[in-house]
């Protein structure tokens, strides 16, 4: 940014160091650093996603003044389409209704931030009608949009046309592709020039299995924390790895890397014949000092607490934290509670510790308290702070408010209807 200021004498520049300003960087979605963002004082942070030299950001900050349209030739416009990450082009004839235009202009004016736009005036080659070209790094051939020009149309054509097939990873488009519940094919390398010949390689798989498998790249040197979930050393050069929809890690072997290797290990996957690697301690004896309280590992992770019969209570926790420890009794009691009020079949309460087993989310901080509900295991966080020690009054109401039976062992009143599962 330094060697881009003096082009940039219109716009204002500003930098946020996230050690001193966590909670800035937190409210603007940074997950990594360096991270460039621009806003037109709209109140939108639109994050930067072209190469980080000064040339392309100054040609990306002269882009968002004067006309979003550039006005290009027939000839010339493959130029410009090669030009950008995303680039938008409009072929309209000099008969068009002027209404095409106005429409198209007003698109470009709200994405202008996202995507270059530019319009050529003549129809494209061989068409007879107006129509709009997207054309994108990882692509060879554009996508076309043929029907009516109007503002809400394009712009859903635009969504659609731009969503990559394979996207970059971060903690927003992760959780988007989780709650689409597909398998999660996740590319990991560590050189950013890489992404574009990784991308064009792996594109064929991504369409053949699209409608069956998610596929995101992940720049290993910004999530050393998603490298070490899904089983692979923080020095990866190039790596594979299916998640499945519970987050269960699915390695393919580093030393070789292909796209006929990758081909392969997603179809051994659809077909049921890999298995999942789990670091997972051995499984202990049920421990009599707290009989009401399941010490999972690893390896019963999976089949206790996605039992849709029972909402399931989990403390996630590690050796260290003595907070941890004491919470377990108060877990105990509860479960002895449970237990004598003949409600074991439906409400189960299991610690786990993530320092010697794998858990299918991540985890940032202990304890860390999770409900899985019986039907869907669907996992609802608890939200309270630990100041002080949790009381089994706390715990309960937490479990018969958002877990699916609605029962409550403590407080009657705690209770909710609830349909049968």
């Amino acid at each position: 940014m330094h060697n881009a200021a003096p082009a940039l004498t219109k716009t204002a520049i500003a930098s946020v160091n996230c050690n001193d300003q966590p909670a800035a960087c937190d409210d603007a979605k940074v997950y990594t650093v360096p991270t460039l963002k621009f806003t037109t004082g709209n109140g939108d942070l639109v994050p930067y996603k072209e190469a980080l030299d000064a040339s392309s950001v100054v040609k990306y900050i002269d882009r968002q003044s004067g006309s979003p349209v550039k006005s290009l030739t027939d000839q010339g416009y493959t130029d410009f389409a090669k030009s950008a990450r995303v680039a938008v082009v409009a072929f309209l004839g000099p008969s068009d209704s002027p209404g095409h235009r106005e429409n198209f202009n007003t698109v470009a004016e709200r994405w202008r931030a996202h995507y270059s736009f530019g319009s050529v005036n003549a129809l494209e080659e061989h068409s007879t009608e107006p129509s709009i070209a997207v054309y994108t790094e990882e692509e060879d051939q554009p996508v076309y949009y043929r029907g009516d020009f109007n503002v809400d149309d394009i712009e859903t054509f635009l969504r659609d046309a731009t969503t990559p097939l394979i996207q970059e990873f971060d903690p927003d488009t992760h959780a988007e592709a989780i709650e689409d519940g597909k398998p999660l094919a996740q590319i990991f390398f560590d050189k950013r020039e890489e992404r574009t010949g990784l991308v064009k390689s792996l594109m064929p798989l991504a369409k053949q299995y699209k409608d069956q498998v998610a596929f995101l790249t992940v720049y290993a040197p910004d999530y050393p924390a998603t490298c070490k979930q899904m089983h692979l050393g923080t020095d990866i050069k190039r790596g594979f790895v299916i998640a499945n929809p519970q987050g269960r890690a699915y390695p393919m072997s580093t030393t070789i890397f292909n796209a006929n290797r990758v081909a392969k290990h997603v179809s051994a996957y659809l077909a049921g014949t890999l298995t999942p690697t789990i670091k997972s301690e051995p499984v202990p004896p049920q421990n009599t000092s707290q009989p009401f309280l399941t010490t999972l590992v690893g390896s019963t992770f999976d089949e206790f607490v996605y039992d849709k019969s029972r909402d399931v209570l989990v403390e996630f926790h590690v050796p260290w934290c003595q907070y941890c420890t004491d919470l377990q009794a108060v877990m105990n009691k509860l479960g002895s509670r449970y237990s004598k009020a003949g409600l074991s079949k439906q409400i189960s309460i299991a610690a786990i510790n993530v320092d010697a087993n794998d858990v299918p989310i991540e985890i940032e901080s202990y304890p860390s308290i999770r409900l899985y509900r019986a039907g869907t295991n669907e996992i609802v966080s608890f939200q309270g702070n630990f100041t002080e020690m949790l009381t089994e009054e706390q715990l309960d109401s937490f479990i018969s408010k958002s877990g699916s039976h609605g029962v409550s062992v403590l407080n009657q009143d705690n209770a909710k209807p609830h349909d049968e599962l």
